[in-house]
Parts: structure tokens; C-alpha cells; sequence
């Protein structure tokens, strides 16, 4: 028994080189072919080939959901190199209501795009399939260190399967979603780079290192994992002793320390409003709440990850349901994950891949799952960007393994990988055709929203999103016919996204909107704002819609009672001081009018109008000189208003002062001129 055991383990030894050579004659030829079969340039050309198949049909694609925030409507991109040193003292996002997140890498994108091709979304969406094709290609070099001691084909269709997976398709034909590209390549460099330190020992490889972090940070935080994953690739994948691991966590958490502590030495405060419909954990205290919903959530990814159909620009409340661990779905999670778990453990002291494959997932969506933080939004396709790269590898072992293919032998002719080889191919083409079908969805607003919808029944916010864009195009539709049907399809949204979530405040006053601009029904609109306002007594643009409705009914009394109400909670809003003042105006009180219209001076000194409002005043009263004299000190503040430039220039040539009458005439065509340019 003893022999032939002893027998056994010798048939399984590997040959020795100089045996190898005398057996096979031909080793050498088939060695060469073989590397050429895998040569970096060949796969680089190829994976640009299979990225531009997959997305190039996004390039004809316009600006869409969310594109707003950070391309064609940011006032700081259009400063295009202008904008750089303010980017990078600045938030991310930025508007009236918040500031927040520190991504100026990303944004420096967008400010030297718009620099050199204006607001231009076919570039935009070209960049990003660049982008994307630059993340494979990094992922694809990565891969191929880590695995040298593997079959070539484990690290290409492991990038192809990633390349080709559809849950990838909001990352890249979305414009906004730039960031998560960016992020993740610097990430995986930054891992190639210490993983070549970790082959070397040069030292100036770790520098490199950490600045590509740096790079990658400051383009989406959401780095932050590979804190963690950096040392379990390095365990896995290199003979570094755990002592060096330490210190290199360690390193890796003082520089991220650092990084998230160095903005807020120089930005100004920031603000994030996260809603309950957004995302409902923000408001649940419980621990069993937040870990049961955790559990669903979870389940959403690997189902999407396996089967990544409906795909949808939004989810948040309440498409993922929010509750403890004790129903269905968040058991059949939980059973999943632990077993999944256990299999890791099992084969984590082997170091085998798909122990890799199974931590590595968990870690980098750990982030995402709502167990260390709530993100927006509950889930978010965007979220499996760099989680989706554990299930990829994962698939491709389990499909070695099935058929008992040992990876390991790098000299496995090709025929023998025939059997996982179709396999792969029955999932990897459904998936790109899937990709190349998505794509069209994201051409614009109305694409999406419209083909999304049937999905979305139970998302309070993207019905919310729809029945706004539906009032827009209602608003701007010349068509009578049309005008009418997106109203109605606009309130049937704005009432859906009611039903689901009931104290959703900024529906209850766009509704209230709807109601008015399109059916001029006060009756329903007061009552929307009056809802909007007990939810939030502080809702400064519903207050200001009850007194405008007031107004409307010739309820002065009670419009000017709101008027002020609104102005107590919006001193910076010239909007407000001008419905006050011209209320009071039209109760024929004068000198009330232009006092509001002072104070509107003084809080904000550049508005220029209060000075047409009072030079309207005066003209009402048919005192021309004091309305023209308040008109010259308005375009003063504000040199850019055609129509004002033009009733001056005439104004003046009418009396005959020809200098005053050329330089309004000079201004009213300047101002022209920059219209034109800035709708270009």
C-alpha cells in the first residue's frame, strides 16, 4: 500500500525542466506561440475592439439623468481652465440648498473638457468609453501579476467578463458617473504598484503608490476599501510576512487619515440633505432594521450580478423594503452569504482563488450593503463597479473547476479548455448583448425616464423625477395636444410618488406647480401647498406659493401675510422682496414698495432689481426721469440686460443724447452677442 502511494506521488510531481525539454522537442516553439497568443499589445488592441462594440453606441448619446450636476448646467465647469484652482478649493457639488464631497480629480476632467470642446455630450460620452477601456486594460495588467501562476485565459476572461457585464452600463453611459471610473483605475493601480514593490523591494515603487491613491481618493471616496483589500491581495498573492502587511495597512490608513482630513482645512463647511425617500436607514435606529434590510440589499447585488435585468437609473424608497431579519428574503440572504462565507474560510489557507474572489466581493461592497454607512439612493447599479470584479474571477474558477481544469498549468493546450470555454460563452455574449441594448436607454431624459418607468412603480423619487421632467415638456410644448397629455401624465406621477411615500414635501409643491401652471385649478393647488407647508412649516418656496395664490384670488391681506413669512426665511431671494413689493404697489401704497425694495438693496448690494422695480414704480406714475435714472443705476449692477439697454438707448436718442444713446446701444448688442456664445 505504502509503494504504491509512494508511486502515486511521483506520477503527480512535475517534470524537471531538462526532463520536459528530452519528452518534448517542440516545448520551446509551443512556449512562443503561446506568449504571442497573450502578448499585452494583442489584448490591449483586443479589449479596445470588444469596449467599443460594447459601448460605442453611447457616443450619439445626449446629457441624461443627473448629468446636470456636474456637466452642461455647472456654472464652475464652464470656466473651463479658469475653473481649475477653484475646483480644487471647492465641493464637488454645489448649490443653493447643499455642499458636499471633495472630488475635484474628476471635476478637473469635466473643466478641461469644457475648455477644449464646450458643452459638447457626444465627447463626453467618447471620454468615458476611453475610460472605461483604460479601467480593463489596468484590470487586465493587475490581474496578470497577481495571476503569473495561472493559465493566461484565467486573467483575459475574467476582463472580458467584466467588460462585457451590463451592471456596468449606468457607470459608463452616464456621464456623472465619471467618478467611478477614475476612482476604481487608481485604485487598481495603486495595487499593481505595491504589488510590484512587493516583487522588487524598491522602495520608490510605494511613493507611486500612494500618490495614484491620492488620485483616486480625490476622485470618489469610495477607495476607501481597498484599505483592506490592498493587504488581502498582497496575502493572497505575494510571499509578504504578515508583519510587512501591518505596516502596510497602516500606511494605507494614516495616508487615508490624512486625505480626508487635508479638505477640511480650506473648504468651507459643508452640508449633504439626505431625504427619507432616498434612503430610508439615514431615519432607522434600529440595528435589526438597518442589518435586516443589509441583508436584502445584499441579495440585490448577487441576484443583479447573476442576472442583471430590469436595470434602472434610480431605486431608493421603496424598491428595496426596509425591515428586520426575520422575512423571506433577508433569511435566504443570510444563508447565501454564510455559505459563501464558509467557503472562503475553508480555502483561505490554500490561498486559493476563490476564496480571493469571495472576500474580495464582501469587502468592496461592504460600503454599499448599509451595514457601515447608508448610502443615497438604498442600491445603485454604479455600486458594483469594483464588486462586480470578485464575481467575474469567481465565475471563471467555478467554471474551471466543474470540469476540472487545473489552472495552474500554464502549458494546457487550448482544447482542453473547450468545455468552460463555451460555457463562459453562453453567459459572456447574452451579456454583451444585454450591454449593447442598455446603451440606447441613456440617450436622454425621455429615453430613460419613459422606458424605466414600467419598473419603477414603487420608487417614490423617480416618480417623483418623471412627473417634474413631463411638466418641463408640457411647459415648453408648443402643441396644445401634447401640452395636455404630459400635464396629466405629469400629476399621475407627481400622485404615484404620493401614494408611495405620503410626506414627500417637494412633491406635494410641485404638484401644486402643476395644478396651477397648466390647469390654473388654485382650489388644488393651495391645498397641495398648504400640505407641503404642514409638513414643513419652514418650506419657504410653498409659503411663497400660498401668498402668490392668495394674490391670484385678490386676497391681499393674507398673500402680503405670507409674503413675509417667505422673506423671514429667504433674506437672499430678490424674488420674494419683488412679489412684496409689488403687492404693495397694487394696494397703492408707493413708499411701502420702494422701502422693500431698499431693503433688498442693502441684503443683496449687486441685484440690480430693485432698481427696475422702483424705476417701474416710477413709471407707472408717469414720472419717466426718476424711472430712467433708476434704470441707468440698474444696469449699472447688471450691464448684461437686452431689454433694459434697448428701451434706455432709445430713451436717449429720443431726446437727443447721442452719447448715452450709442453706449445702451453698444451694451444692448454686447449683451446679444454673449447670448448667442452662451447658447451655442
Amino acid at each position: 500500500m505504502q509503494n504504491n502511494k509512494k508511486v502515486k506521488h511521483q506520477a503527480m510531481q512535475k517534470p524537471k525542466p531538462a526532463e520536459t525539454k528530452a519528452k518534448n522537442p517542440k516545448r520551446k516553439l509551443t512556449d512562443t506561440l503561446h506568449k504571442n497568443s497573450f502578448s499585452t499589445a494583442r489584448v490591449i488592441v483586443f479589449l479596445l475592439v470588444l469596449v467599443f462594440i460594447l459601448y460605442g453606441n453611447t457616443i450619439p448619446n445626449k446629457y441624461s439623468f443627473d448629468d446636470d450636476l456636474i456637466t452642461y448646467k455647472n456654472s464652475t465647469i464652464k470656466k473651463g481652465f479658469r475653473a481649475l484652482p477653484e475646483i480644487f478649493k471647492t465641493h464637488y457639488a454645489s448649490n443653493s440648498k447643499q455642499d458636499y464631497e471633495y472630488r475635484p480629480i474628476v471635476k478637473a476632467t469635466y473643466a478641461i473638457e469644457y475648455a477644449l470642446f464646450k458643452d459638447n455630450p457626444h465627447v463626453s460620452h467618447f471620454i468615458n468609453v476611453l475610460l472605461y477601456f483604460v479601467l480593463c486594460v489596468v484590470l487586465y495588467l493587475l490581474l496578470r501579476k497577481l495571476l503569473k501562476s495561472y493559465h493566461p485565459w484565467i486573467a483575459l476572461l475574467t476582463v472580458v467578463l467584466f467588460a462585457v457585464h451590463p451592471i456596468h452600463t449606468e457607470v459608463v453611459a452616464s456621464l456623472k458617473n465619471r467618478d467611478e471610473m477614475l476612482s476604481l483605475t487608481f485604485a487598481f493601480l495603486s495595487l499593481y504598484l505595491l504589488v510590484k514593490f512587493s516583487e522588487t523591494r524598491k522602495w520608490f515603487w510605494i511613493p507611486i503608490a500612494l500618490v495614484s491613491l491620492v488620485f483616486g481618493y480625490y476622485s470618489k471616496e469610495s477607495l476607501l476599501v481597498f484599505i483592506a483589500i490592498i493587504p488581502l491581495t498582497l496575502y493572497f498573492f505575494t510571499n509578504e510576512k504578515i508583519s510587512n502587511l501591518i505596516w502596510i495597512t497602516a500606511l494605507l490608513v494614516v495616508s487615508i487619515i490624512i486625505m480626508r482630513i487635508l479638505p477640511h482645512t480650506f473648504l468651507p463647511k459643508g452640508h449633504r440633505e439626505i431625504l427619507y425617500f432616498e434612503n430610508p436607514l439615514f431615519f432607522e435606529r434600529g440595528v435589526w432594521i438597518r442589518f435586516g434590510t443589509a441583508l436584502v440589499v445584499l441579495l440585490f447585488y448577487l441576484k443583479m450580478l447573476v442576472f442583471p435585468n430590469p436595470l434602472l437609473f434610480y431605486y431608493g424608497y421603496n424598491i428595496i423594503p426596509v425591515g428586520g431579519p426575520g422575512n423571506i428574503w433577508a433569511i435566504l440572504s443570510l444563508i447565501i452569504c454564510l455559505a459563501l462565507f464558509i467557503i472562503a474560510l475553508i480555502y483561505f489557507k490554500r490561498k486559493h482563488l476563490l476564496s480571493f474572489s469571495i472576500l474580495y466581493f464582501f469587502i468592496s461592497i461592504s460600503e454599499f450593503s448599509n451595514i457601515v454607512k447608508p448610502p443615497p439612493g438604498i442600491v445603485a447599479e454604479r455600486f458594483l463597479l469594483g464588486p462586480s470584479l470578485g464575481f467575474c474571477l469567481a465565475l471563471i474558477v467555478v467554471a474551471m473547476m466543474i470540469f476540472k481544469i487545473d489552472i495552474l498549468r500554464k502549458d494546457l493546450p487550448l482544447k482542453n479548455l473547450k468545455k468552460p470555454l463555451w460555457l463562459l460563452v453562453l453567459i459572456i455574449i447574452p451579456f454583451g448583448i444585454r450591454t449593447i441594448a442598455r446603451n440606447p436607454n441613456w440617450k436622454d431624459y425621455q429615453s430613460l425616464y419613459s422606458h424605466d418607468m414600467k419598473h419603477l412603480g414603487n420608487s417614490a423619487k423617480a416618480n417623483s423625477l418623471y412627473g417634474h421632467f413631463s411638466y418641463e415638456e408640457a411647459f415648453r410644448s408648443k402643441d396644445q395636444k401634447t401640452a395636455e397629455k404630459l400635464a396629466a401624465q405629469s400629476v399621475k406621477f407627481y400622485k404615484r410618488a404620493l401614494q408611495i411615500y405620503p410626506n414627500y414635501i417637494t412633491c406635494w409643491n410641485n404638484l401644486g406647480v402643476v395644478y396651477t401652471k397648466c390647469y390654473n385649478d388654485t382650489t388644488n393647488a393651495l391645498n397641495c401647498f398648504k400640505k407641503a407647508v404642514s409638513l414643513d412649516n419652514e418650506y419657504a418656496e410653498a409659503i411663497l406659493n400660498i401668498g402668490l395664490m392668495y394674490e391670484q384670488e385678490n386676497h391681499l391681506d393674507s398673500a402680503e401675510l405670507y409674503y413675509k413669512r417667505t422673506l423671514q426665511l429667504k433674506t437672499d431671494d430678490p424674488k420674494v422682496y419683488s412679489q412684496l413689493s409689488n403687492l404693495f404697489y397694487k394696494q397703492g401704497n408707493l413708499q411701502k414698495a420702494i422701502d422693500v425694495n431698499h431693503r433688498l438693496m442693502q441684503a443683496i448690494p449687486s441685484s440690480d432689481e430693485p432698481y427696475i422695480n422702483i424705476g417701474n414704480y416710477y413709471l407707472l406714475q408717469k414720472d419717466t426721469v426718476n424711472a430712467i435714472a433708476f434704470w441707468e443705476k440698474a444696469i449699472e449692477k447688471q450691464p448684461g440686460n437686452p431689454n433694459l439697454t434697448h428701451v434706455l438707448s432709445n430713451y436717449f436718442r429720443a431726446k437727443g443724447n447721442l452719447q448715452k444713446a450709442d453706449y445702451y446701444g453698444n451694451l444692448e448688442q454686447q449683451s446679444g452677442r454673449n447670448k448667442r456664445v452662451n447658447s451655442n
